[in-house]
């Protein structure tokens, strides 16, 4: 199963291959010596800001079409609610199709957020793969994966980062550099745990918050990190560098993302609300107008006398019909006989 698997992601592997070699040269160039041990862990951490800078556009767009889907979560619950408890299949296929509708109309896919993940999973196991791979092209039982030969395998194989080989894994390793293992590894599950905590603390609308789905993925939270450990154990440490490396960037674009596109109604929302009111407040202020709250209830004061200016014309208006029914000798608006 793991041949088939590596057959078909080979032309992946090929493509890593190269940007790898590109890579490394070009951080040799920038001072990092052919022969220093630091050169290939850097260019692995490389490989993630490069292809993390490639899939940006994508990122955005995920983001821009989770907004979508967050604007369209009271819809979808109108439709939900329409159709509840309807178990028919005119039923079911009614409600997919005015679903579905409701997406075409505002652009909406719930896939449109999955995208950046699910091309990130074949370049992580394409990565797995190259590095394990390695003693295979350096003892010549397996063909070069493009530019990475013998020689250049080898050169991989020998480079370490601080008492680790990129190859090595927690089982081949002794106790010192099993120490770095684990260390990495909860570097990796630390990032992961902030990254999700504060997806749902602090980017979550807060009536969603009392929904049973959210108390899953309070749980599943812990179940991502479980199984970090248990892979990360048999990784090898070239791969762990990449995914600590990922799992750091995310982190760091979920800060962003929180801070420049909080989901509506969500803590992180409110309290950009806030900040964004009290920075006007202290624009206004420095410019000498009133505050934002000044102005509002200036404009609710002429909104009020607006008003009371209208009912006082209305009154005076049929003041002044009656009067002129009364000269003529009709009864008043409020004697007159109702039309049948």
């Amino acid at each position: 199963m793991t041949t088939v698997i590596s057959v078909i992601l080979y032309p992946i592997q090929w493509g890593i291959a190269h940007l790898l070699i590109a890579l490394h040269t070009l951080i040799a160039a920038m001072g990092l010596g052919e022969a220093s041990d630091l050169g290939w862990s850097l260019t692995i951490i490389a490989l993630v800001l490069c292809l993390r800078l490639c899939l940006l556009p994508l990122t955005i767009r995920q983001l821009r079409a989770m907004r979508r889907m967050q604007a369209l979560q009271p819809e979808l619950r109108r439709i939900g609610n329409a159709y509840r408890g309807r178990t028919d299949a005119a039923s079911r296929e009614a409600m997919q199709r005015e679903t579905m509708a409701l997406y075409r109309r505002h652009r909406a896919s719930p896939f449109g957020s999955c995208l950046p993940t699910l091309l990130q999973g074949p370049i992580l196991c394409s990565l797995y793969y190259l590095l394990q791979a390695l003693p295979s092209i350096v003892d010549g039982s397996r063909e070069p994966i493009g530019p990475i030969d013998a020689s250049v395998a080898s050169h991989i194989e020998r480079s370490r980062f601080i008492n680790l080989r990129l190859s090595d894994t927690f089982g081949t390793v002794g106790p010192d550099a099993r120490a770095t293992v684990i260390a990495t590894i909860t570097v990796m599950c630390l990032a992961l745990i902030a990254t999700q905590w504060l997806q749902l603390h602090r980017n979550t609308a807060q009536e969603a918050m009392t929904a049973p789905q959210f108390r899953v993925q309070r749980i599943v939270v812990f179940v991502f990190p479980a199984l970090y450990v248990a892979s990360g154990l048999t990784l090898p440490f070239g791969v762990l560098l990449y995914w600590v490396s990922n799992n750091c960037w995310t982190l760091g674009q979920t800060i962003w993302q929180i801070r420049m596109f909080p989901t509506p109604g969500s803590i992180a929302s409110e309290r950009r609300d806030r900040k964004r009111h009290d920075r006007e407040n202290r624009r206004r202020a420095a410019q000498g107008r009133p505050s934002l709250e000044q102005e509002a209830a200036e404009q609710a004061r002429m909104a009020a006398d607006a008003r009371r200016e209208r009912e006082h014309r209305r009154a005076n208006g049929r003041k002044r019909t009656a009067g002129r029914r009364g000269r003529r000798g009709k009864p008043g608006l409020e004697r007159s006989p109702k039309r049948g």
